[in-house]
């Protein structure tokens, strides 16, 4: 989603505990020639794994999917349903979308407690809990903290937000500088004020020009993600410090507005005329990266995917999947499997490999242009054995 300018909130009263800075780590400027219009994902990745997604009935499209071991949940392209399967079949959908007892209200993130078989649903600073085998609502759990985004792992709670007190302040004239933090508590800790552990804070300025980390892929197997800035730290954490593993930055996505704000001490005593001039003239002229996200750190292997808009709103976008190893860093424009006639496109994570779903496009899925690969051969089969055009889904992990 494109950031907006909105009004500014209040300073958060968490506390950071501990933090690695790796500040001795060097910098990967990457130039464009170190940029591919198309990735070959039987070259450049491996370990696929091809699932028919099963169902008696259709299955709604999907538009994010994570998996804890053999449960999956998937949110509908609708924002509506969450889909649960249980070995890629589909055993249970939550349609609980209103403002009635039981519902939520928004469905943007979720998670799933393996422990205790819950399902979680942030809403602001609400917690909407259901059965994940029957989908009956449980209880709901109020907690000091606005929420955008939340996750288990393991025993712990991880959430990105906003301190209640300061989402309390949203009329406060814009001047005000909230800070947004990246936190982790016990899993059923409700005053997250007093007692959670900051892995990361940054200003509403910083987020504004920079965007913010997005937790969605982290699971126990990929404890990472994405400090966003001048300069993009991707990270792996503990309870309670982080590590920077990999730094990069575009060598394209440069320019004296950016560079004036590098750093989270040019947020402070901002000229708030000023500062949005530089943000319009960033969104209009570019460049603007707007987000780093699908984070996952495999080994020695570092990936994510960027939204870029070189020339701002005015000129087109750029979405790129960067690859980073001890051989170099490589981005593409876009992922093909020859023989495949649409782009594949990662929508979620299982452990560390890179969930992708390909839709059933019938003959249409096939590239009558290309010579057939063995993987594209394998989806196509599976998807002609599907019932009711339902999809098929590929895991894989880059090299």
């Amino acid at each position: 989603m494109r950031k907006t300018f909105v009004p500014l909130l209040a300073l958060s009263l968490l506390t950071v505990v501990g933090c690695s800075s790796g500040g001795n780590r060097g910098v990967d400027v990457i130039e464009d020639s170190d940029i591919h219009d198309v990735g070959d994902l039987t070259e450049i990745a491996c370990d696929f794994v091809v699932k028919p997604l099963k169902s008696s009935e259709p299955i709604d499209g999907i538009g994010g999917i994570k998996f804890w071991g053999d449960k999956a949940l998937a949110r509908s392209n609708d924002n509506r349903k969450l889909l649960c399967f249980d070995n890629y079949n589909l055993s249970a959908v939550l349609d609980k979308l209103g403002r009635g007892p039981g519902e939520y209200i928004y469905l943007s993130d979720f998670s799933y407690d393996i422990r205790e078989g819950l399902l979680y649903i942030g809403n602001d600073s609400l917690i909407c809990i259901y059965d994940a085998n029957t989908m009956d609502f449980i209880r709901k759990q109020y907690v000091t903290f606005n929420i955008q985004n939340l996750l288990n792992v393991g025993s712990k709670m991880l959430y990105y937000g906003l301190d209640i007190d300061e989402s309390r302040r949203r009329d406060m004239p814009d001047s005000y500088n909230a800070t947004h933090s990246v936190v982790l508590t016990d899993r059923a800790e409700w005053d997250i004020q007093k007692n959670a552990t900051v892995l990361n804070q940054h200003s509403n300025y910083h987020r504004t020009i920079f965007g913010y980390p997005q937790v969605f892929y982290i699971n126990p197997m990929n404890m990472s993600f994405c400090l966003p800035g001048y300069v993009n730290r991707i990270v792996t954490f503990d309870n309670d410090s982080v590590t920077d593993v990999y730094r990069f930055r575009l060598a394209s996505n440069n320019s004296k507005i950016l560079e004036k704000y590098a750093d989270e001490e040019s947020f402070i005593d901002l000229d708030l005329d000023e500062f949005r001039d530089d943000y319009v003239n960033l969104l209009i002229n570019g460049p603007y990266l707007e987000n780093v996200y699908n984070i996952i750190v495999d080994g020695n292997t570092v990936s994510c995917r960027l939204d870029y808009y070189p020339k701002g709103l005015t000129g087109p976008s750029a979405y790129y999947y960067l690859v980073h190893n001890e051989s170099g860093t490589n981005v593409y424009k876009s992922l093909k499997i020859p023989g495949l006639a649409m782009k594949v496109e990662p929508t979620g994570c299982h452990d560390n490999r890179n969930v992708a779903i390909i839709e059933n496009l019938g003959e249409d899925a096939i590239d009558e242009y290309a010579e057939m690969s063995p993987l594209a051969k394998q989806i196509i089969d599976e998807l002609k054995k599907q019932n009711d055009e339902n999809p098929v889904l590929v895991e894989f992990r880059f090299k």
